[in-house]
């Protein structure tokens, strides 16, 4: 339900548009389209003819996301001459474009792009070559090496649209630099510091606070009662702090202990893996300038750069060559594939 006299549409019909111009341009079209039902008596609470809609941007802009394949000098043109795909529907903001790879007897699902034409759009994998399949001692895939190639190929188009697969062993078949995953840190531990009250009103408690992130805290005196709520918590830097302006008479010459829960950031088991898998292959590890920045220089004279966030309880892999992805710099160092096959998906040790 595309209105052909519009301008705008009709120059996205007919023109030669790449990945990111088609999702970008398409997404707002249908943003404006489906707005304009929303604000119309008439249409306003019409969900099947909004389906429509958002169908027929969604198989436009799946034609065009094809166009641009077919149209890439890195994808194969006999692989890409065997694209299809087709459109399903959840609602009126959730549609989905599912690519196939067409052979003589059977069609092969590749990936889907969930909700394609809105901010939260992600790839998801449903036959690609994943990090178990290619790091086994007799990897099986269900591609021949050229197929394996343009596949590659073609996900490093959509990702110019910026489209990306969520989970990290999904595939393969997905940039190293950037890559971002959940691991535990698990060196958490109970810092204290403990001042007595002189006078009624102002007291401060401070621990030193460097490389460490406190999960929480209480404030108690020699009896155990908790006078948390008397003040108020400040980070910084170097400092963790509780300041109260209301120490009441009755705590005068009493004790308060400030007890934090902290978890410092340079214990990851994950990062120590990775310690001892690349040392294993020669290839050391050194600590960044930054706190939680650590760096693998690479034979190759390239950094394999590893940052380290305890508050998110993440890893993030940086690598110089942005469209690199986990299949090629695995095929150059195995290691990184033993690494990731280790800590991944969702082993306990590490997770």
């Amino acid at each position: 339900m595309l209105n052909y006299n519009d301008a705008t549409i009709q120059k996205l019909v007919t023109g030669a548009l790449s990945a990111h111009e088609a999702r970008t341009k398409i997404s707002a079209a249908y943003h404006k389209a489906l707005s304009a039902l929303r604000n119309d008596g008439l249409w306003e609470a019409n969900l099947p003819a909004m389906m429509t809609v958002t169908a027929s941007f969604t198989n436009l802009l799946g034609d065009k996301l094809l166009q641009a394949l077919k149209a890439d000098r890195t994808v194969a043109d006999d692989f890409a001459s065997r694209l299809w795909f087709d459109v399903t529907m959840a609602d009126v903001d959730h549609s989905a474009i599912t690519f196939h790879l067409a052979s003589a007897d059977h069609n092969q699902d590749l990936l889907t792009i969930d909700t394609p034409l809105g901010d939260s759009a992600k790839l998801v994998a449903k036959s690609l070559p994943t990090l178990i399949q290619v790091t086994a001692t007799e990897p099986v895939l269900d591609y021949t090496d050229s197929e394996v190639t343009a596949l590659s190929a073609m996900i490093k188009v959509l990702y110019t649209a910026d489209l990306a697969f969520a989970r990290i062993d999904e595939t393969v078949l997905q940039p190293v630099d950037g890559l971002t995953f959940k691991t535990r840190y698990d060196n958490t531990q109970v810092r204290t510091a403990t001042a007595t009250a002189r006078t009624a009103g102002d007291l401060t408690l401070t621990l030193p606070l460097t490389e460490g992130v406190v999960l929480g805290y209480r404030v108690r005196d020699n009896s155990g009662s908790d006078w948390t709520n008397l003040g108020t918590a400040d980070t910084t830097a170097t400092a963790f702090t509780w300041t109260s302006n209301t120490i009441p008479e009755n705590l005068v010459g009493h004790s308060l202990k400030l007890e934090a829960q902290v978890r410092t950031g340079e214990n990851s088991p994950a990062l120590d893996e990775l310690f001892v898998i690349a040392s294993s292959n020669a290839i050391l590890m050194r600590q960044g300038s930054n706190l939680g920045d650590y760096a693998l220089d690479l034979p190759n004279h390239k950094t394999l750069a590893i940052n380290v966030d305890p508050e998110e309880d993440t890893l993030t892999l940086a690598y110089p060559e942005p469209t690199v992805q986990v299949l090629e710099l695995n095929h150059t160092y195995p290691f990184l594939g033993d690494w990731l096959k280790a800590i991944l998906p969702m082993r306990r040790a590490f997770n």
